[in-house]
């Protein structure tokens, strides 16, 4: 039997050569592989909006014989304890709390921590992080997108990125909704979309909707068979992976660094005179206390 990881690889793979019916089923599977585990077909068929047989053609589409045999790669994944809801996890916190001591805890979160870090810089090279950048660096604007507990890592990015350009666009202002911002994309523009599973699926759609048209899209994702992967042009891989019943971003702000770190070294000298000025006009608003002296 093909591993979880195999199937969504290939789902992610022939996504784009099926027929939007099948594009719809294989995109619920890749954004919802737990509900794929513990849900019956009837109530899969129900949450997506396709036809049981749908799924039962997809199933053969990929190599299998039945639905059931596709069920059962994502059951067996579920087993394993990779995904389940924030309840079960938290529920697997709280029991590894009463079974060990605080130093114990403490030491998982530690080794989570800095296995993430070193994901990063392992699945983030040099090479690929100075590419991207030159990249983003070409292009007009850069569009921010990211939904639900991604959105303030964009915020983020926009408020750091915007100290060294002034193209960085979050999408999906407060008191708008993203698909206002998406008229303004243009084809030498930049998207850079956040989404780790569970995605967002206006995230993941904004993302499809840049990549149909041509736009230039970097996607920091958790997995090559996640569903923002079939609309990047390039992907930055992180790992989610922690103690918490929350995903984990630490690996995704490591990556964030390394991209924002690499545009303050490649983007020009224009980019330590901006920001001399905004030091020097927060200084005249005293928006912020500092520890040191001012003359």
């Amino acid at each position: 039997m093909p591993k979880f990881e195999e199937v969504q690889d290939l789902l992610t793979r022939v996504h784009p050569k099926l027929s939007p019916t099948l594009q719809k089923a294989a995109a619920f599977l890749l954004e919802y592989p737990e509900k794929i585990a513990t849900q019956s077909m009837r109530r899969v068929a129900t949450d997506s909006g396709v036809a049981l047989p749908n799924f039962a053609r997809l199933a053969k589409v990929i190599g299998f014989d039945k639905y059931s045999e596709l069920r059962d790669v994502y059951h067996k994944q579920v087993q394993i304890g990779q995904y389940g809801g924030y309840t079960e996890r938290a529920d697997r916190l709280q029991s590894l709390g009463k079974a060990s001591s605080d130093e114990t805890i403490w030491s998982s979160f530690h080794a989570s921590a800095v296995q993430n870090i070193e994901y990063a810089y392992r699945s983030v090279d040099a090479k690929l992080v100075g590419s991207t950048v030159e990249q983003l660096l070409n292009r007009d604007q850069i569009h921010l997108v990211g939904a639900l507990s991604s959105y303030p890592f964009t915020e983020y990015i926009q408020y750091v990125g915007s100290m060294l350009l002034p193209r960085f666009k979050l999408l999906g202002r407060p008191g708008g909704i993203i698909a206002d911002d998406l008229l303004d994309i243009k084809e030498n523009d930049a998207v850079l979309c956040i989404a780790l599973q569970p995605c967002a699926r206006v995230a993941v759609e904004a993302a499809k909707l840049a990549y149909e048209r041509g736009v230039y899209v970097v996607g920091i994702t958790d997995s090559r068979a996640s569903p923002l992967a079939t609309y990047s042009t390039e992907i930055l891989l992180t790992s989610r992976e922690s103690p918490m019943f929350f995903e984990s971003y630490i690996c995704s702000v490591a990556i964030i660094e390394l991209l924002l770190g690499f545009m303050a070294l490649r983007a020009g000298p224009e980019v330590v005179t901006r920001i001399a000025q905004i030091e020097s006009d927060r200084r005249i608003l005293k928006e912020y206390y500092s520890t040191t002296k001012e003359h």
